[in-house]
């Protein structure tokens, strides 16, 4: 597990310190973030590769025996290399039969994640995770609240994490009841807040943001009638759902 761990951080540090990427504008690092972890996302997906078969030892000896005449056993190592040559041809065609099952199975997910509908989970997923890295965690700041109506008024804003690109910080509504207001206000960013977009095969539209408070489902809406959006760039590797190569079997 600790391993795991170093593997994702170490990368993302040095993303944040020291990158190639250090002088692009904010949404191109964001869709470099993205289209990583969408990546990973997208491999985790892939079925178990199919382990061969290993031959069993079926415990003869190609040793000569004790008064065993020379005819009798070249006969005998004849009987036993060609009756694991048989076995290894079952276990070859097996495997061979299995390797083409994981390839169709390649196949199914590649077409399946070419609908947008199929991919947008993982996409959301993977934006929510990139929003983080390259903008920092989202939070609420300027609150305003309304005790007639019971709104609440903010900027969204961000703690940065690694560093990696200012965010503009963006106007939003919600309802919180009178009686918790004020330990919302206190305690409303302890809580893991998310934004969600919108996806028109093109661009990320800034929809709203959504998280839990108190075992309650909290939504902010954006005030501003004009759309923020991110334009995206998705590059999906092509070995991810590459098939394998079956190759001949050899007698």
């Amino acid at each position: 597990m600790k391993k795991i761990v170093l593997f994702i951080i170490v990368p993302l540090y040095l993303f944040s310190l020291s990158n190639p990427y250090a002088d692009l504008p904010a949404n191109e690092k964001f869709n470099v973030m993205l289209n990583h972890f969408l990546n990973i996302s997208l491999e985790n997906t892939r079925p178990v590769y199919p382990q061969k078969k290993p031959l069993k030892d079926d415990g003869a000896t190609l040793d000569p025996i004790k008064f065993e005449l020379y005819f009798n056993y070249i006969q005998r190592l004849k009987a036993i290399r060609e009756s694991r040559a048989k076995e290894q041809l079952k276990i070859d065609e097996d495997y061979v039969g299995k390797l083409g099952f994981y390839n169709g199975k390649l196949k199914a997910l590649k077409k399946f994640y070419t609908e947008d509908e199929n991919l947008y989970p993982l996409l959301q997923e993977s934006i929510n995770k990139a929003f983080k890295v390259v903008f920092g965690k989202p939070k609420f700041t300027n609150i305003v609240y309304d005790d007639e109506i019971n709104r609440l008024e903010a900027k969204l804003t961000t703690t940065k994490i690694y560093d990696v690109a200012d965010f503009k910080p963006l106007d939003l509504e919600l309802f919180v009841y009178k009686g918790i207001r004020d330990e919302f206000i206190k305690y409303h960013n302890e809580s893991d807040i998310k934004v969600r977009f919108d996806f028109d095969g093109e661009y990320l539209i800034f929809k709203d943001v959504i998280f839990m408070f108190n075992g309650n489902e909290y939504v902010g809406k954006f005030l501003s009638s004009v759309q923020t959006k991110i334009k995206l760039n998705i590059k999906i590797n092509d070995d991810i759902f590459q098939a394998v190569e079956t190759g001949e079997i050899k007698w």
